[in-house]
C-alpha cells in the first residue's frame, strides 16, 4: 500500500513539512547559538503539523452470534484534536479468528454519514474468539499497535448440529491429558467414529494422529510439558463417511506462574532521597494478578509491605543507595511466592517525579550526588504531539506545581530537556474531562409494550448550556439478550487512552465509570506501567523522524510500471485500464521510470483490464500492478478462555431470528453429488461426485453473485482467503489444488481470477477422502472447475495485457428496522426477536442540538440500553448511556 497506489499529500503541505525539516536541521546543528525555546518549539510544531489519524469503531453491541450482522460507525479522527478532519477517504476494516486469518476484509468509503457499513456473519462461522482491525492507508506510517483493535465473542447456535467439549485431566505437575467429547445438538453421543487431530505450538505440530471415540464419546489426547509459556491449539476433524465437523480449541495457561515488572518513576532508579517505584503483575495468559509481598535490600532488611492495587498495579516508595541492590518477595493469590530483583540503582542521572491531587499538578526534580546540574534544564510536557509549557528549571528551585486546566483532556506527556536537547527523565499523566458534556434521552412513555411506537427527545449541550455539534451514532439493545459492558473499550477510552499507549490495558472502561479519588489513583498506576507512547521522543533539537512511505487514500487508484522486452522501462508508454461491466474507462501514458497511475473508483469485486504499449505501439511490454501489501493481523489484547456462558440465551434468540428471516438451515452432513437429472455433456469432472464433495452448479452458480471463479470459490463454505489471493479450506495452512477440466494447477491460483463465472458449468470443492484421489497434492483439499461446452480455458494473456481485481469499497447497508404502524402488522404472527433494536451511524442533532428518534419495540418488553458515542466539531469525545422501559 505504498505512494503509487493512493493519493499523496498535496505539493504545498509537502512543500511544507520539508522546509520544517530542513529548519530545524540547520538549527540543531547550531543549537548553542540558538533560541533553545525557539528549537523546541519548531520540533512539536511539525509534529503538529503533520496529519496524524486515529480510528475507533463504535459496534451496535459487545458480542454476536453466527447468521447476524456486526453493525459498525468508523471515527477516523485526527489524532492530535480528535477533530473529524481527516483527508483519508477510506479506511480498512477486518474480522480476523484467533489463528490471525482475516475471515473477511472490507474497504469502506467515506460518504455524506462518514464511515459506517455491517460484516454478515455466514452460519457456518465456527463459535470462538475473534477481533477487528481497522486503519486507514495513512496509519500504515505507524506501528500496528496504534490500529484500531477490538476482541469479540461469536457464538453460533445454527451450525450445531455436532457439539464438542474439552476437559482437562492433570497427570502431574506439567503433564495433562485432553479429553474431548463429541455429542449431537440432542446430546447423543457419537461413538466409534474416527477423528483426526493434530496438536500445535506456537503455530508448530507438535503431535498428531487419529482416535477412535469410546461408548461415551470420548478421545484423548496425551499433552506435553505444558510448564513454558506458548501458544497453543488443537485442532480437532472428523475422517467419517457421513459427517464433516472441525473445530480448533485455544488451550489455556495451565501454569500459576507470575512475573512482576517495575517502573521507577522517571525513567531509571537512581541514588536519590526518595523516588516511586511503581510495579504490574501478570500471569502467563497475559492478564493481571493480584500480589502482596515484602521489599528487601541486599542484607536482607525488610524496607516495606506493599501490594496491589488495581489490576495487578501498585507503588510504593523507596530511598535507593549507592552500592546497594534491592528485591522483593511477592505471592500471588493462588498461593504461590517468587523473587524478583529491581533494576540496578545507577550513580549518575536525574529524576522527574510528580503528583496529580484534584487540579494540581506538582512535580520535583532530583539528581544524584555525583550529578552536575546542566547548563540549561527544561520541563516541557505536550498532549498528543501539541505543546502545552516549556519551562525553564533553576536548580535553585527543582520544584513546582501548575493547573492541570493548562492542558487538553487525556495523556500529557513530561520530559526534561537539557542544553542538547535530551530527554533526561519522563512521566505520563492523564488529565480528565472536568467538563463532559450535558446529554438529556427523554422518551414520551415511561415504559412500552410489544411492538409499540417509541419516541426519544435527545438534547446535547456543552458546560456553557450552548448546544452542541458533531458526528454521532446511537444504538438501542434489548436487556433481555444484551448487557453493555462497562469495562470493555469505549470511544473515550479508545480516544483518550489505549490509542496512545502501546500494551495491554486491561478493563480500560473502568477508568472512565467515576473521577473519583481511587479511579484517579489507579489511573496514574497505568500512566507509570506503560512507558511505550505513540511519540518517541529522544532529542527535540534533532529533526522527528517522520514515516511517510504511505499515503493519503483520498481516492481510488491503479497504479504500476511497465518494462520492455529487455527489462527497461517504458517512458511515455499509453496505458488503458478498462472494467466493461462497470462502464469504467481511463487512460494514462508512464513517466521517465515507466510507472503509471490511474485515477478511478470502483466497488469490490470489479476486474479490470489493463493494457499497455510502447510509445511507438509495440505489444511486447510486461506490466507490473503494484498489490496493497496488508500488515500481518496480530491481536492487541489477550483472549479470555473461560466459557461464554452469558451467551446462551441470547443464541437462542439469535438461532430463531435467523430461521424466522429465511436462513437457511445447516447440516453437518456430507454431501452428495445427484447426477442422475443433469444431461449436459462435458459438465462433470472425473474428480468430482464423492460423497466429500460440495458442488454448485446451474442457475445457483449463476445467481452466486460472483465475476470471476476467483469470487465464487471465496463464497464456498469453510474457504477462506488471506494475503490478497492465498485459499484456505476448513484454516488449513496449505492451499488446495486447482483442478480445470480436469487439468491441475498447481500454485497458480491467479488462473481464477481469469474465469468468468457464466463461462462455468460447475464449481466443486474436494475435501479429505476425496481430494486423495490427487496424491499429495490434494492433502489440503482441491477446487475443481468444469468449463461449458464450447468454453475454453483462457489463454495466458499475451505480453502487454493483464486482468486485475483490486479490493474495492464496499457497498453501504442500511438497517432494517420493522414498523408497527397497522393492527395487522403488529398481531402479526411472525416473531420480533431483535437483540439490537434501533441502530442509526448517523444521529443528526439540529442547530439546537436537539434530535427525535422514533421506531418500535420488539416482541421483548424488557428494558433497552441506548448508548450514544461520537465527537463534537472541536474534538471533544462523547459517550452517553441510558436505560429505559425500566419496569
Amino acid at each position: 500500500m505504498k505512494s503509487k497506489t493512493t493519493f499523496s499529500i498535496n505539493q504545498s503541505s509537502m512543500a511544507f513539512l520539508i522546509g520544517m525539516l530542513l529548519c530545524i536541521s540547520s538549527v540543531s546543528i547550531t543549537v548553542s547559538a540558538q533560541n533553545m525555546q525557539d528549537t523546541i518549539i519548531a520540533h512539536f510544531n511539525l509534529l503538529e503539523k503533520v496529519p496524524q489519524e486515529k480510528l475507533y469503531l463504535h459496534l451496535d453491541k459487545p458480542f454476536y452470534g453466527a447468521g447476524e450482522k456486526i453493525w459498525f460507525k468508523g471515527y477516523l479522527v485526527n489524532a492530535v484534536t480528535h477533530q473529524d478532519n481527516t483527508q483519508s477517504n477510506f479506511i480498512i476494516t477486518e474480522l480476523v479468528n484467533r489463528s490471525d486469518s482475516i475471515i473477511e476484509r472490507r474497504k469502506i468509503r467515506r460518504d455524506s454519514l462518514g464511515f459506517h457499513n455491517a460484516f454478515s456473519l455466514p452460519p457456518t462461522l465456527p463459535a470462538g474468539d475473534y477481533y477487528l482491525r481497522g486503519y486507514s492507508n495513512w496509519m500504515l506510517n505507524q506501528e500496528p499497535e496504534f490500529f484500531y483493535s477490538h476482541n469479540l465473542k461469536i457464538g453460533n447456535s445454527i451450525d450445531n448440529t455436532i457439539v464438542s467439549t474439552i476437559e482437562y485431566q492433570q497427570e502431574d505437575e506439567t503433564h495433562y491429558t485432553a479429553k474431548i467429547k463429541f455429542t449431537s445438538n440432542t446430546q447423543e453421543t457419537f461413538n466409534n467414529t474416527t477423528i483426526r487431530y493434530r496438536y500445535i505450538e506456537n503455530g508448530k505440530v507438535e503431535d498428531k494422529g487419529k482416535r477412535k471415540t469410546d461408548e461415551n464419546g470420548l478421545i484423548s489426547i496425551s499433552l506435553p510439558d505444558l510448564k513454558p509459556a506458548a501458544t497453543r491449539q488443537i485442532i480437532v476433524e472428523f475422517d467419517d463417511p457421513q459427517y464433516i465437523y472441525k473445530k480448533t480449541f485455544y488451550l489455556p495457561s495451565f501454569t500459576k506462574d507470575f512475573d512482576i515488572k517495575f517502573f521507577p518513576e522517571g525513567g531509571a532508579l537512581l541514588a536519590v532521597p526518595h523516588q516511586n517505584i511503581a510495579f504490574k503483575a501478570q500471569g502467563a495468559d497475559g492478564l493481571s494478578k493480584e500480589i502482596e509481598g515484602f521489599l528487601f535490600n541486599s542484607q536482607g532488611d525488610t524496607l516495606t509491605v506493599f501490594r496491589s492495587e488495581h489490576d495487578g498495579m501498585g507503588i510504593f516508595t523507596l530511598n535507593p543507595s549507592d552500592g546497594n541492590s534491592y528485591y522483593v518477595i511477592a505471592k500471588s493469590g493462588d498461593g504461590i511466592s517468587k523473587r524478583f530483583n529491581l533494576p540496578a540503582v545507577e550513580q549518575q542521572g536525574i529524576t522527574l517525579s510528580m503528583t496529580h491531587y484534584k487540579k494540581e499538578i506538582r512535580y520535583e526534580i532530583q539528581k544524584t550526588s555525583t550529578t552536575e546540574w546542566p547548563e540549561r534544564l527544561f520541563l516541557i510536557a505536550h498532549t498528543r504531539g501539541k505543546l502545552a509549557i516549556l519551562q525553564p528549571i533553576n536548580a535553585n528551585r527543582p520544584f513546582g506545581r501548575m493547573n492541570d486546566s493548562l492542558f487538553h483532556v487525556g495523556i500529557t506527556h513530561f520530559m526534561l530537556i537539557d542544553q542538547q536537547g535530551n530527554a533526561l527523565s519522563e512521566r505520563l499523566v492523564f488529565i480528565p474531562d472536568r467538563n463532559p458534556h450535558q446529554w438529556q434521552i427523554l422518551p414520551d412513555k415511561p415504559t412500552y409494550g410489544k411492538r409499540e411506537k417509541v419516541s426519544l427527545q435527545i438534547a446535547a449541550k456543552d458546560h456553557n448550556g450552548s448546544p452542541i455539534e458533531g458526528s454521532f451514532s446511537i444504538s438501542i439493545t434489548d436487556r433481555r439478550s444484551i448487557r453493555p459492558d462497562s469495562l470493555a473499550d469505549n470511544i473515550v477510552s479508545n480516544l483518550l487512552l489505549t490509542s496512545d499507549l502501546k500494551g495491554y490495558v486491561e478493563n480500560p472502561g473502568y477508568y472512565f465509570l467515576h473521577q473519583d479519588l481511587r479511579t484517579l489513583r489507579t489511573l496514574d498506576f497505568l500512566m507509570m506501567t506503560h512507558g511505550w507512547r505513540r511519540h518517541h521522543i529522544k532529542n527535540v533539537v534533532t529533526p522527528p523522524s517522520l514515516n511517510l512511505a504511505n499515503y493519503i487514500e483520498k481516492g481510488q487508484t491503479i497504479s504500476g510500471r511497465i518494462k520492455g522486452f529487455f527489462g527497461g522501462n517504458v517512458k511515455k508508454g499509453p496505458i488503458c485500464v478498462l472494467a466493461p461491466k462497470q462502464k469504467i474507462v481511463a487512460t494514462t501514458t508512464t513517466d521517465e521510470k515507466g510507472e503509471f497511475i490511474v485515477n478511478t473508483s470502483f466497488k469490490d469485486s470489479t476486474t479490470f483490464l489493463v493494457q499497455a504499449r510502447t510509445k511507438r505501439g509495440f505489444a511486447g511490454v510486461d506490466i507490473e500492478i503494484d498489490t496493497p501489501k496488508y500488515p500481518a493481523a496480530s491481536p492487541k489484547s489477550p483472549f479470555r478462555n473461560e466459557a461464554a456462558t452469558f451467551m446462551e440465551d441470547y443464541l437462542l434468540n439469535t438461532r430463531d431470528q435467523y430461521y424466522m428471516e429465511g436462513g437457511m438451515r445447516v447440516y453437518n452432513l456430507k454431501e452428495v453429488l445427484v447426477t442422475g437429472s443433469r444431461k449436459k455433456p462435458g459438465s462433470e469432472s472425473i474428480y468430482t461426485g464423492g460423497i466429500n464433495t460440495y458442488t454448485i452448479e446451474g442457475d445457483k452458480l449463476e445467481n452466486y453473485g460472483a465475476q470471476t471463479a476467483f469470487d465464487a470459490v471465496s463464497r464456498l463454505p469453510g474457504v477462506s482467503v488471506t494475503n490478497g489471493n492465498e485459499i484456505h479450506i476448513r484454516n488449513n495452512p496449505e492451499q488446495p489444488v486447482i483442478v480445470i477440466d480436469d487439468v491441475v494447477y498447481e500454485d497458480d491460483n491467479d488462473i481464477l481470477t481469469m474465469i468468468q463465472t457464466s463461462d462455468m458449468s460447475s464449481l466443486s470443492l474436494l475435501r479429505g477422502a476425496d481430494a486423495a484421489i490427487l496424491g499429495s497434492r490434494g492433502a489440503a483439499g482441491a477446487i475443481v472447475i468444469t468449463l461449458k461446452e464450447g468454453k475454453d480455458l483462457p489463454a495466458k494473456p499475451a505480453r502487454g495485457i493483464i486482468t486485475y481485481t483490486p479490493l474495492g469499497y464496499s457497498d453501504s447497508v442500511e438497517f432494517y428496522q420493522p414498523t408497527y404502524d397497522t393492527p395487522e402488522k403488529k398481531n402479526a404472527r411472525r416473531s420480533d426477536l431483535r437483540s439490537t433494536i434501533y441502530w442509526n451511524p448517523a444521529l443528526q442533532l439540529n442547530a439546537e442540538g436537539k434530535a427525535t428518534i422514533e421506531y418500535y419495540t420488539p416482541d421483548s418488553t424488557a428494558p433497552e440500553d441506548i448508548i450514544i458515542e461520537g465527537v463534537d466539531k472541536n474534538g471533544k469525545v462523547c459517550r452517553i448511556v441510558q436505560t429505559i422501559n425500566n419496569r
